[in-house]
């Protein structure tokens, strides 16, 4: 096995292959036909194994695939790996780059080419940093998660769902993409909390959601504006696409099961709509689709009125 460093004459080097096994960073020496010179331990662990050569980049590379050692190839094609990395070895006097391997530990690798062509690398476990780099990332996702999910119903927040109403008027306004909304409110929702409680007004709030979701387009947009208030965004659609979205969620609309009281408890919605106008925003379509609820509701409750821009 190759465990000690063959004629270096440099003393200063061979202290610092020492140095760097006594470490347990990975070592190894290349000459300058890419043959293996020296391997420390931590290095024959990580490629050689029992491999008896030879002890070429290219037979390694291969010997370490057959044998799940070495790096992790996304694409498993080891000659494709040699193809693209064997012309790049020698480019740079020195390079550090970081690696996974088939075990799932990282490395860092340190490479240097020395005055005589050989190549030196050194490469330090960094396992424990990708794995906190990893639970810091998945922490910031479900933050972002979090910010952006309304936690009693699961759809978007008013925050998010304004948010992505803003990106589409101005896509609508750069590419003329027809954009509606419907702006819904549950009816009545008071005597829901008020003759059930609560827990039966949230359960209410979840059965809606859970209806909307499955009766809305996949790029349809909806979010939860606040209390029984929701908002549908709902791209590429004119004024009648958004009629008949709402009329489908009304249709045959199921009661709310509660479970608690053992109880079908059927309730009604009424919505506003509007189409996205040249030079609206925000403020402008929802208050047309506010002022068509606030007609919906005078009209009787549980239909759908159509906002208009203001004369």
């Amino acid at each position: 096995m190759l465990n000690v460093v063959p004629d270096l004459s440099d003393e200063t080097l061979r202290s610092l292959v020492e140095a760097l096994t006594e470490s347990g960073q990975a070592v190894c020496i290349f000459d300058a036909e890419d043959n293996l010179r020296y391997a420390n331990k931590t290095y024959q662990g990580m490629f050689l194994g029992d491999y008896d050569g030879p002890f070429t980049f290219s037979g390694i590379t291969r010997h370490a695939h057959r044998n799940g050692l070495g790096v992790r190839l996304d694409d498993g094609d080891v000659e494709a790996f040699l193809a693209r990395t064997l012309p790049r070895r020698r480019i740079l006097p020195r390079k550090s780059f970081e690696t996974d391997l088939v075990d799932g530990r990282w490395f860092w690798i340190d490479q240097s080419i020395l005055p005589n062509g050989w190549i030196l690398s050194v490469g330090a476990d960094i396992t424990a940093l990708k794995q906190n780099e990893k639970a810091l990332r998945q922490a910031h996702d479900a933050a972002l998660r979090a910010s952006q999910t309304d936690p009693l119903t699961g759809l978007a927040s008013r925050r998010h769902i304004l948010e992505q109403l803003d990106g589409m008027l101005a896509e609508h306004e750069a590419s003329g993409l027809s954009v509606s909304i419907a702006v819904i409110d549950i009816d009545h929702f008071k005597t829901i909390n008020d003759g059930h409680g609560h827990d039966a007004g949230d359960t209410v709030l979840r059965h809606f959601a859970d209806m909307c979701r499955e009766r809305v387009s996949v790029q349809d947009r909806m979010g939860r504006m606040g209390g029984e208030e929701f908002l549908l965004i709902l791209p590429g659609a004119v004024i009648d696409d958004a009629l008949r979205t709402v009329d489908r969620i009304r249709d045959r609309f199921p009661p709310a099961r509660l479970v608690e009281d053992g109880i079908d408890l059927s309730y009604t919605f009424s919505a506003g709509i509007a189409e996205a106008l040249a030079g609206d925003d925000r403020s402008s379509i929802l208050r047309r689709a506010d002022r068509a609820l606030y007609a919906a509701k005078g009209e009787g409750r549980n239909c759908t009125t159509i906002g208009v821009a203001a004369e």
